[in-house]
């Protein structure tokens, strides 16, 4: 009994674990389209240890052209940081706007900061230049800041494409490699045809520690009920 007890208790972890990666891969597929997304990836040695804890894969999504004066696409590492009423907070959708106080703002009402603080604009011809400078009708009025962490993994996933600083993360000014392109977004670094196949492999471990939970309850059943086949 010892042994079966043991081998379900594992099969119990496994499956956790499968179910874990199940979610974490709905999730990634959930935001397909969401502009500026990080997929979320389970490392082995999380597995191993059972904590079963995702973090964000922070490589380049595709970028992509639209035409809006007011889009704008990291183009390497680094984040928007963002006021909002919970505090800062972090964020590469760079699908932006102006509110009516003319603040520049994104898709969730929330202020971009610059140098100066929230950004206003107030004119006709508004161009960003790789390094965030802002100019309006030829006038320059202030500068996206755009920021780096020295260990990024530590920021916190938040609703509404956010990213939260606990804390930990130590914050780098002005990535020296990265640059902005205006009236381009980047896309969500998920790929639709890999995170199929990591969801098949998924399911198929799922449904293999299920039909092996469901043996060794059979057997149990059977030692219970026949003492004599053993």
């Amino acid at each position: 009994m010892k042994g079966i007890i043991s081998g379900v208790s594992g099969l119990v972890d496994g499956t956790l674990i499968q179910q874990v990666r199940c979610d974490t891969i709905s999730n990634n597929l959930a935001n397909l389209s969401t502009k500026g997304f990080k997929r979320d990836v389970l490392s082995f040695d999380e597995v191993l240890t059972q904590k079963m804890h995702s973090a964000p894969d922070f490589s380049q999504g595709p970028v992509q052209h639209t035409g809006n004066p007011f889009d704008l696409a990291l183009d390497g590492q680094g984040f928007f940081k963002v006021q909002t009423p919970k505090g800062l907070r972090y964020t590469r959708d760079g699908a932006l706007g102006l509110d009516k106080e003319n603040t520049l703002v994104n898709r969730n009402g929330h202020a971009i900061l610059g140098d100066n603080g929230p950004i206003r604009i107030e004119g006709t011809e508004v161009s960003v230049g790789k390094d965030g400078q802002i100019q309006v009708d030829g006038v320059s009025v202030d500068r996206i800041i755009v920021v780096d962490f020295k260990d990024p993994r530590l920021l916190l996933k938040e609703g509404a494409n956010y990213y939260v600083n606990p804390g930990q993360a130590e914050e780098v000014p002005r990535p020296e490699r990265t640059s902005l392109h205006q009236a381009y977004l980047e896309e969500s670094n998920v790929d639709l045809t890999e995170e199929m196949i990591r969801m098949v492999e998924a399911f198929r471990a799922f449904e293999a520690m299920q039909k092996g939970i469901q043996s060794i309850d059979e057997m149990t059943g059977k030692l219970i009920n026949d003492p004599g086949l053993f």
